[in-house]
């Protein structure tokens, strides 16, 4: 059984992630799954907690596996049209949704710039067979780095 992270370990993930997530597309990812009372710290000091309750998530691993899922098509869009500032950001919301999926290896191997080849295409692959969704649907076969 998938264990989801707590609201305290998403604070901790957050502040493990921030210094590195330069244009803060993890971090977001993380933070939305938040209550008020955890976010607060990381939200402009006029944040306004009705608001922030509106669009509270709550954590279900239903929730996020159907957030994966969804995005995958543009994910791939972007892997195959060379897309890199989209592809990588696709990439970055994967590392943080698998690791809120409970995934945390899975999580670690998105982040490893070492496996970010192709666009992200081969991290894109590894996540859908991990997940049981055919990539081949999505996959247009061809394979570069740009400086081919």
């Amino acid at each position: 059984m998938t264990t989801l992270p707590t609201q305290d370990e998403i604070v901790a993930q957050i502040r493990k992630v921030s210094a590195d997530d330069i244009f803060g597309f993890e971090t977001g990812d993380l933070l939305e799954w938040l209550d008020f009372d955890h976010a607060k710290e990381f939200l402009k000091p006029d944040a306004n907690e009705a608001k922030w309750n509106e669009n509270f998530k709550v954590l279900t691993l239903e929730s996020i596996m159907s957030m994966m899922l969804g995005y995958m098509d543009f994910a791939w869009s972007k892997a195959n049209g060379f897309r890199g500032l989209s592809a990588g950001r696709s990439i970055s919301h994967y590392t943080a949704w698998t690791w809120l999926a409970g995934e945390t290896e899975l999580s670690a191997y998105c982040d490893n710039d070492d496996n970010y080849q192709h666009y992200g295409k081969e991290i894109l692959v590894k996540i859908c067979e991990h997940y049981g969704w055919d990539y081949k649907q999505w996959d247009d076969g061809v394979r570069s780095n740009g400086d081919e």
